[in-house]
């Protein structure tokens, strides 16, 4: 649906500001979440917007297969937002799975 709205957004000049909004409020939430986890030493990032936007655009694209006529079923995709956004963080394998 997010995928959908952004995409109409770019003819509703109304849909466009509602999703620029949510766009600037998640994304800054979630460099204001690794920004702590870096202060706090959890994290091992210099980039807290650069892993924010690397998440989100994992997320988006995993988003794009949600709708596929044609399911792509390979066990890379159940789990790749969290193991990019470990990755990143430089946490452990796992770590994000085990805390949720």
């Amino acid at each position: 649906m997010w995928l959908n709205a952004r995409h109409v957004s770019r003819f509703k000049p109304g849909l466009r500001s509602a999703v620029s909004t949510q766009e600037s409020a998640t994304r800054t939430a979630l460099e204001d979440l690794i920004e702590e986890g870096r202060r706090t030493g959890e994290f091992t990032t210099d980039d807290a917007l650069g892993v924010a936007l690397h998440i989100l655009v994992t997320v988006d694209g995993l988003g794009a297969y949600a709708n596929d006529d044609t399911q792509v079923d390979h066990p890379v995709l159940e789990d790749m937002a969290i193991a990019t956004a470990e990755r990143l963080l430089g946490l452990t394998r796992g770590t994000l799975r085990t805390r949720a």
